[in-house]
């Protein structure tokens, strides 16, 4: 079944072959936080196993990008203290960008997301020294940089450097998170031939693209707790995006946020008794990149606070998600907000691209 869906990929034209890969990681829990020290001593272990797509070149994003990878994967984490940290079972989605040539000895890196889901966590009364995991779902992040060393001619060698963090972006409390530093050993095997469609280096390089102007209009709800105890609170954001692509890679802009949140509500209600929606309402605004990569890209916003009653933990914050539009110009996104190097929530937005 493996071959024939590798083999029906290829013939699509914009995947050149399926592969496998395995990986041991051999990790190192960063202290970053008071406690870790004693709960993070003993190091921790990670298997990982993935199935990924190889791009052909058919598409000018392949090219431009010099051939990426991407596809689906599973990571079981042992973190060295069954009672306090337990261990952690991970599904993610990951793109991988080359270095080099795929035909040589090359090196990648590889950018996963995902969910993990930890079998111990934060507990009042059972295990209220875990102040780091404040509840079982939580984001997995994983960047890893590893070479490729042909040993066969359908295997190879990636050995590798990896760092992993996990965090819940503030939807419970407590959320200090895990900060893991490792060293990798892997195999990657392809199904099938090579079969890179070629080009050359003036096609690949110096893509034309038209000077082109979005507007992004989106909606987005995230949920968040403040302090230890906390009841949850929704967090609302209606956004304004004015953007520009003036490269085949990047879309520049800046824009218009308006938050409201449950919690600056409380807040403002436990000063004054006469309050409106205006009271509760926080203005921002930032300057946006856009990261394409076809109708994918990643997000990244700067912004600080035009107008607010209710003081922001910091002035400065920032937006860093995924954005995805439709060919009918929907758009949908899923980021995380934060300031002073802290997570305020996750968003998940929905909107249209004019």
């Amino acid at each position: 079944m493996l071959f024939f869906f590798a083999g029906s990929l290829h013939a699509g034209g914009n995947h050149d072959h399926l592969f496998f890969s395995a990986q041991y990681h051999y990790q190192y829990i960063y202290p970053h936080r008071p406690g870790l020290e004693v709960h993070g001593k003993n190091p921790a272990r990670m298997v990982k196993l993935s199935l990924g797509l190889q791009t052909s070149g058919n598409l000018d994003w392949h090219r431009m990008y010099n051939y990426p990878a991407y596809g689906v994967g599973f990571a079981f984490t042992d973190l060295g203290n069954p009672e306090v940290l337990g261990e952690v079972r991970s599904g993610f989605t990951f793109m991988e960008f080359m270095f080099g040539h795929l035909q040589q000895n090359h090196r990648r890196l590889r950018v996963s997301l995902g969910l993990a889901y930890f079998d111990t966590h934060y507990d009042p009364e059972k295990l209220p020294e875990n102040l780091f995991i404040g509840n079982p779902w939580n984001v997995h992040f994983n960047l890893n940089y590893q070479w490729s060393w042909r040993i066969g001619q359908q295997l190879r060698l990636t050995p590798g450097l990896s760092f992993t963090h996990f965090s819940n972006g503030a939807y419970r409390k407590p959320n200090r998170g895990l900060n893991i530093f490792d060293v990798q050993l892997g195999l990657r095997y392809r199904f099938g031939e090579d079969n890179f469609i070629t080009v050359s280096d003036d096609a690949a390089y110096h893509l034309a693209y038209e000077d082109k102007q979005k507007f992004f209009v989106s909606y987005s709800v995230g949920i968040m707790e403040r302090e230890i105890g906390d009841p949850t609170y929704i967090a609302r954001t209606l956004s304004l995006n004015q953007t520009i692509r003036k490269n085949f890679r990047t879309r520049w802009g800046v824009g218009l946020d308006m938050f409201y949140d449950d919690h600056a509500k409380e807040q403002m209600r436990e000063r004054h008794d006469d309050t409106g929606y205006v009271d509760y309402m926080r203005l921002g605004g930032y300057a946006s990149c856009d990261i394409v990569f076809n109708r994918l890209a990643v997000m990244l916003n700067m912004g600080t606070y035009l107008y607010y009653s209710v003081d922001p933990i910091s002035m400065i914050y920032q937006r860093v998600g995924l954005r995805y539009l439709t060919p009918s110009g929907l758009v949908g996104h899923l980021a995380l907000k934060a300031g002073s190097g802290r997570a305020d929530y996750v968003e998940w937005g929905l909107g249209y691209a004019f």
